[in-house]
């Protein structure tokens, strides 16, 4: 197995060296350039792109840490340690390193809008982490700055000093909520006794919570289900009172398959998406006719088993349990997703056309070199105005603006409920744009706990859920799906 960790000398050794970085903003970001990253805008004026010529040490490292891809991380540390010639050894892993959103990486609003004083008190705050005495007032000032909130804030200081902070990510809270341990504050004073408080009660260094909370040791007997009883133990037991998101779950028979839709399981499939999407309707233009959208014909697609970049979810654990419990060869999984209510959409959302769309575009459609346009620039571009023209086709009156982030996002959508399937199953969608470019799904960002089904449990909880009513012919309610349940039944009964 990889050894674990090994970015950590390089990381203290990069601070260290940042200290003197101040008199110097533009090597850094030339520094950034040369080792292989993009997108150094500062915003737009008149129409025309700023370029940045100005960074703090938090940003320098969000730079480091935009891209989902831990290969594409290893390899940007593994250049910077060359290029800055470095003494520590060379990492092999970034592991518990949290991402940064690729289009929020500058803990600094555009130059047209920030004010003269926002970098200098960053570089501040940075220096005072790295002497170990934080003001209160600085602190705070940097909270307000409009670029830098909490969550933000905290995984920045997690950077910089990756033995002392806690990072409080979605993933990290979603953990410590489960650990039944505080993820709030409102100082400097409060942040610093939280991390304290967290590496205390764990008994693990911060950089082993951002790993273990991005990584649930799931083979523990804490985390597996053998009943229906044991279940929703463990689920009431996760319910918080005053928190503004939906429980969402999903079922998958085997524990070794990722979150990822069909469409993306096998290269030929996203490498054929949109030939896909067009030979269903082509051959079987009856059964789409009462789809008014690019989203219900995937959701159609996705009834009939073909690859879509859909991925079931159910507000009804019992029917995630039921398809956990499908194979009975191999361990399952059950996952628990907490959702913001913020973040759901519903069928008709024009950020969920945008996505959906996206099936209908060949396989070199991508945006990797579009992000940093400004949205005027950015939805002038060809390919962006081929996705807008499929929009409009079941959105005429859609405005022709794409939100970029739109385009790379994972959406929880809530679907029309217009067929039994659906109706029985209490059925949902995870929608996945892209990553950059169409081979590479986007990212889900939705923090969610695991379960492990025990293999050898499967078929004594099958036969819970059928006393519960649930099994094939309910939740699968064409007639094909009944008759097949009940010759199964009998014929197993013999």
């Amino acid at each position: 197995m990889n050894e674990k960790f090994t970015w950590i000398p390089l990381y203290n050794e990069l601070s260290d060296w940042l200290l003197l970085g101040k008199k110097n903003q533009s090597q850094l970001i030339s520094i950034l350039k040369e080792i292989g990253i993009t997108g150094f805008r500062d915003g737009t004026e008149r129409g025309k792109e700023i370029a940045l010529e100005e960074i703090d040490p938090f940003t320098f490292f969000s730079y480091l840490n935009k891209f989902h891809s831990d290969e594409r991380r290893v390899e940007i540390l593994q250049d910077l340690r060359r290029k800055l010639e470095f003494r520590c050894t060379e990492p092999t892993d970034v592991s518990g390193i949290p991402t940064t959103h690729p289009m929020k990486v500058h803990l600094f609003p555009r130059k047209t809008i920030r004010s003269s004083h926002d970098i200098d008190i960053l570089w501040e705050l940075f220096r005072q982490v790295k002497e170990g005495k934080v003001e209160e007032r600085l602190f705070q000032s940097v909270l307000n700055i409009k670029s830098v909130g909490k969550g933000k804030l905290s995984i920045v200081l997690f950077y910089v000093n990756p033995e002392e902070y806690i990072p409080l990510d979605s993933n990290t809270l979603s953990y410590l909520r489960d650990k039944k341990l505080g993820y709030t504050y409102d100082s400097f004073a409060s942040y610093n006794e939280l991390s304290k408080k967290i590496v205390r009660a764990l008994g693990k260094r911060p950089w082993e919570v951002s790993y273990e909370a991005y990584n649930p040791t799931m083979e523990n007997d804490s985390s597996s289900i053998g009943s229906i009883r044991t279940l929703f133990e463990k689920l009431e037991g996760e319910l918080e009172d005053n928190i503004d998101y939906h429980i969402f779950y999903r079922g998958q028979s085997d524990k070794s398959f990722g979150l990822i839709p069909s469409i993306y399981r096998k290269e030929h499939l996203i490498q054929n998406e949109n030939r896909l999407f067009k030979d269903i309707i082509a051959q079987s233009p009856a059964d789409f006719k009462g789809c008014a959208s690019t989203f219900e014909k995937l959701v159609k697609m996705q009834h009939y088993s073909l690859p879509t970049r859909l991925l079931d979810i159910t507000t009804n654990p019992l029917v995630a349990l039921y398809f956990a419990c499908e194979n009975e060869t191999v361990d399952g999984k059950l996952f628990r997703f907490e959702v913001q209510t913020s973040d759901i959409k519903y069928f008709d959302s024009d950020a969920v056309s945008v996505v959906s769309n996206i099936a209908k575009r060949p396989i070199d459609f991508g945006i990797e070199d579009l992000r940093e346009l400004d949205r005027t620039e950015f939805n002038s571009e060809e390919e962006i105005l081929y996705l807008l023209h499929e929009i409009k086709y079941e959105k005429p009156h859609f405005q022709s603006v794409i939100d970029s982030k739109d385009i790379e996002r994972v959406f929880c959508v809530k679907p029309m409920f217009d067929n039994p399937r659906i109706i029985r199953q209490s059925g949902a969608f995870f929608l996945y744009g892209i990553n950059g470019n169409k081979n590479q799904p986007a990212k889900l960002d939705f923090s969610y706990k695991v379960y492990i089904i025990n293999k050898a449990q499967k078929q004594k909880i099958r036969k819970q859920l059928e006393a519960l009513g649930i099994d094939k012919s309910t939740l699968f309610p064409e007639v094909e799906h009944v008759a097949e349940h009940i010759k199964d039944k009998y014929y197993l009964s013999k």
